[in-house]
């Protein structure tokens, strides 16, 4: 594709010059960044994915020091996977990790493929992480076009069109494309990125330290701001109300000191597939008196189990996914007073609805893969759990 720069401007192999040079001179130095290792390459660029630097630093290097190779990951299970990352959200990502190492393991035995094809006949890699794998980890000259690549381009050649558009896409893929051919590709597209990432920002761009000033069309007519272009506007996600029941009992045994608390795991598929969560129950238009709270559990026949009151009523908390927001009450509910034929009541209860009820003392809550909502109804619960990313106090 011809450049979209003004005639005045240097060719895009020019500008491929200044943005490297300022790449050697500016970028950040990041763990996956100079090792030569496509397995590393692999896991930064899903770990990435709709997920800040800062917050992959703190799970990078524990993650790859757990799992070296494609073969060490396919050969653990999945409750280690999932609590390593615990914290990162969008655990489907995991799982196709997970899934993916397992197919290099059996396809290519255990060697990260190079060909393009095989790269992304791998679960969980699309277009965009084909492109950083072949061209960071192999030196192909493979596109990438991401949030930073678009804004870039976007005000790079002022694309005035709406870029969630599939004619706006051809163009931005057809860019990069153009961009990546030549020397250093891998390199070329991490400092497409560096410049989104660090200089060319959505809110406050720093046009002053660009290596493309020059030859910005947006900068030159003083509207960087106005680029990229969304006409569509982002749909109110829908909320969902829930009540959650954080279940808490005297730990048994001479040894014993605190309590346990009942969690269950949840599906391979779905939100928070194969996390561990509290017992949550739909909870439609919650009529909470200022000054008590009460709530009826019933057994499936419809028989009140327990009624339970509060002096106060429990905060919600409120969790974002991608396509909705879980509301939630957290009420916790000591039945360590109860005999052992209610908890056994309980349990067979809340297993037709969850599955098999496990108990856990905080310690072991730590170390479990917990959902961000459960983790969060625990803390605000005053259950102290460590706090992570997303799930903080």
């Amino acid at each position: 594709m011809p450049s979209m720069i003004g005639e005045q401007d240097p060719s895009v192999s020019e500008h491929r010059v200044q943005l490297l040079l300022w790449y050697d001179q500016h970028k950040r130095s990041l763990p996956w960044r100079d090792i030569n290792n496509p397995w590393a390459t692999w896991v930064s660029e899903i770990m990435l994915q709709q997920t800040r630097v800062t917050s992959v630093l703190e799970y990078f290097d524990r993650f790859m020091t757990r799992f070296p190779h494609p073969k060490s990951l396919a050969e653990a299970e999945w409750d280690e996977v999932a609590s390593l990352w615990a914290g990162l959200g969008y655990y489907s990502r995991a799982r196709n990790l997970w899934k993916g190492a397992k197919q290099v393991v059996e396809r290519h035995n255990g060697e990260m493929p190079s060909d393009p094809k095989s790269v992304r006949a791998l679960s969980g890699i699309g277009p965009y992480t084909a492109g950083a794998i072949l061209s960071i980890a192999f030196g192909q000259e493979a596109a990438i076009v991401d949030g930073n690549v678009i804004r870039v381009f976007s005000r790079l050649y002022q694309i005035d069109k709406d870029i969630q558009s599939k004619d706006t896409q051809k163009i931005l893929w057809a860019l990069a494309e153009d961009w990546v051919k030549g020397e250093r590709p891998g390199d070329l597209n991490q400092a497409l990125m560096e410049l989104g990432a660090t200089v060319c920002t959505p809110k406050v761009p720093m046009c002053l330290f660009c290596p493309m000033q020059r030859a910005c069309l947006a900068y030159q007519k003083g509207e960087p701001l106005n680029y990229p272009v969304k006409l569509k506007k982002k749909k109110k996600r829908p909320i969902e109300t829930y009540l959650s029941l954080i279940l808490q009992k005297k730990a048994l045994g001479l040894n014993s000191a605190g309590f346990q608390y009942a969690v269950f795991q949840r599906g391979a598929e779905g939100l928070l597939a194969g996390l561990w969560t509290l017992p949550m129950m739909t909870y439609s238009k919650p009529k909470i008196d200022p000054q008590v709270f009460e709530y009826n559990i019933f057994f499936g026949g419809g028989s009140a189990l327990s009624t339970v009151a509060k002096e106060r009523k429990p905060e919600q908390i409120k969790h974002a996914f991608t396509h909705k927001e879980w509301h939630v009450w957290p009420l916790l509910i000591d039945i360590s007073e109860q005999s052992t034929e209610y908890i056994q009541e309980l349990e067979s209860y809340l297993a037709l609805s969850f599955g098999d009820i496990h108990w856990h003392s905080v310690h072991e809550l730590d170390q479990l893969a917990l959902g961000g909502p459960s983790l969060k109804a625990f803390i605000r619960s005053g259950i102290p759990l460590k706090a992570r990313r997303g799930a903080g106090r």
